[in-house]
């Protein structure tokens, strides 16, 4: 039978699998927005031709002459050895992330840091949705603010404070970005992530041995969302992910 212990093990290692895999953050060396008209590839991928950007639009032109119409967001990868590439919108923006495979990060990882296991800090919260539904403005590390959807909040006793976390929605469950007293000290200044599981009978589960840093922690090339001023706890969750090395 698992432990607890267990199932945190497997948990922090499939992190770092994500980490360091050919398309994990470790991964990413550079981002660069594009202007109207014709972009250069950066040096590695230049050699596949020029990005073309008209409005919304954005088109590589090969060497040959072909025409290729690029979606934003999407799982299409341009490639060129141990570098690839993919078109991201953010707001207005529309940009290219660039992976490598042989990035320095990915090469110098020393692994995750992470609070010893402690159960005082898997809680069972109650959930309170939204019945007519809410909109929260989230912003992000480049200034945009962008309305998501947040279909309730969760509260709950910890360290002898009632606390309160607005909830996002997700396809299999709930997203919290918070910060609280450690954040800046033992923690990812920015605040951390946590996910959770659909809310069963108006309750749900908090794991703070599963709060993980964002891709920011690890790249300057993420364009991570910031917790909104709601989200900022006033006790310290010395659970979870610390500060990367």
């Amino acid at each position: 039978m698992q432990t607890y212990s267990d199932e945190l093990t497997t948990f922090r290692k499939a992190q770092e699998t994500g980490l360091l895999s050919d398309g994990g953050w470790l991964s990413v060396v550079g981002l660069y927005w594009l202007s109207e008209g014709d972009n250069a590839l950066p040096p590695a991928l230049r050699a596949l031709g020029k990005l073309v950007r008209q409005g919304e639009t954005v088109r590589l032109y090969t060497p040959s002459g072909e025409r290729r119409l690029l979606k934003p967001n999407s799982t299409e990868r341009l490639t060129q050895g141990s570098v690839t590439a993919q078109l991201l919108q953010r707001g207005k923006r529309l940009g290219v992330r660039v992976y490598d495979s042989e990035s320095p990060a990915r090469k110098s990882f020393k692994g995750q840091q992470w609070y010893a296991p402690d159960e005082g800090y898997k809680i069972t919260a109650t959930f309170h949705p939204y019945p007519q539904g809410k909109t929260m403005d989230i912003t992000n590390v480049l200034g945009d603010i962008q309305p998501v959807p947040c279909p309730g909040y969760v509260t709950f006793p910890l360290n002898g404070r009632l606390c309160r976390l607005e909830a996002q929605g997700t396809p299999t469950g709930l997203f919290f970005n918070f910060r609280d007293l450690t954040s800046g000290k033992t923690t990812y200044p920015a605040g951390r992530f946590l996910d959770t599981e659909k809310p069963t009978n108006g309750k749900v589960v908090l794991d703070f041995n599963k709060a993980i840093n964002p891709p920011c922690a690890v790249t300057e090339f993420a364009t991570c969302p910031l917790p909104p001023v709601a989200n900022y706890l006033k006790i310290e969750i010395p659970a979870g992910e610390k500060k990367y090395h």
